[in-house]
């Protein structure tokens, strides 16, 4: 019995990281940066990748781009450590690349996404980890990393995106 106890105990602790993690990302997105970054902060997000990229995104917006390049990294390293899944969405349409370069242009990227948003679009999830660390390493003045980072990003959506940078 004590070993259900345990298993009890851990799934409400899993659960309520998750739910605090969920409400950090929405305070994140209205725009209550400190109070996303504490809740953030607290142990148990290490392995989460949307809360990793949300710690970054709260950093960024602080000014602190050598932690925001750290998280994104941590990251991007558990998006590319999940299993790849394929997506089962079109995603080579003319209206999805149009939408898609328009999101890179606004900096879409530099929004936090949810567990959801992760699991319905891994891909996407780590394409945006990534150019959200891109984008810090520019302004850190690290342009070889941002350059050899850029590489990994191929078609017609990252075109624009990779010019921009490379000025």
């Amino acid at each position: 019995m004590n070993f259900n106890a345990n298993l009890t105990t851990l799934s409400a602790a899993e659960t309520r990281i998750t739910e605090r993690v969920r409400a950090a990302i929405e305070y994140l997105r209205q725009g209550w940066t400190a109070q996303a970054f504490l809740l953030l902060s607290e142990p148990g997000t290490e392995k989460d990748g949307a809360a990793r990229f949300a710690l970054g995104l709260c950093h960024f917006y602080a000014g602190e781009l050598p932690a925001a390049i750290s998280r994104f990294e941590e990251a991007l390293n558990l998006f590319r450590s999940m299993s790849s899944k394929p997506p089962g969405r079109l995603e080579t349409s003319d209206t999805h690349t149009k939408l898609s370069i328009k999101q890179i242009d606004e900096k879409v990227y530099l929004t936090p996404m949810d567990a959801d948003f992760c699991a319905f679009f891994p891909k996407a999830a780590e394409q945006t980890v990534l150019l959200a660390l891109i984008d810090s390493y520019i302004q850190n003045g690290m342009i070889e990393e941002a350059r050899r980072l850029s590489a990994g990003l191929v078609g017609p959506v990252f075109e624009t995106f990779k010019k921009r940078m490379m000025k």
